[in-house]
């Protein structure tokens, strides 16, 4: 069976953006090249953490999830 696309259009802030993109190279990165490091993946993505609005996070995921 093909894989059905749909397109979802959120429009979001600077802020945003770079939430998500750092979000997702995060993911690929503890997940994918490092995994054998995680508590040094951690340290590196500190800094990146301490400079995002973290009480953001959950609002930002709904925004995505419920986007039309």
């Amino acid at each position: 069976m093909p894989t059905k696309t749909i397109n979802h259009h959120i429009i979001i802030s600077d802020e945003e953006q770079c939430m998500i993109v750092n979000a997702l190279a995060f993911f690929e990165q503890f997940f994918q090249k490092h995994s054998w490091a995680t508590s040094e993946v951690v340290q590196e993505w500190q800094d990146v953490a301490d400079d995002t609005n973290l009480s953001l996070v959950d609002a930002l995921a709904t925004k995505i999830a419920t986007s039309n």
